[in-house]
């Protein structure tokens, strides 16, 4: 299984940041931030990678003062490979 994450060090910044992308369809989901990222406030937005580049352009439209970045995020199970893709 693989997903993006995006990440914020505010709880309020990542709901703020997940109505801007359900208000501009896309599929995401409020999530617990893997541990293997070891960032953030503890949620994250969880999308498909097929939305990476229009996610980009809101994250640079819709700029927040926490913003941690973006992870790709593989496995599952008995954990997860993290890895910063901006």
């Amino acid at each position: 299984m693989e997903f993006i994450i995006l990440s914020f060090r505010s709880r309020n910044q990542t709901a703020r940041m997940y109505e801007i992308f359900a208000n501009s369809g896309i599929p995401t989901k409020i999530v617990n931030t893997p541990r293997e990222a070891n960032v953030g406030c503890g949620i994250s937005l969880r999308f498909d990678e097929i939305y990476m580049q229009q996610a980009r352009q809101l994250a640079n439209r819709y700029p927040q003062s926490t913003y941690i970045g973006f992870f790709k995020v593989s496995g599952g199970g008995r954990g997860f490979s993290v890895k910063r893709i901006g």
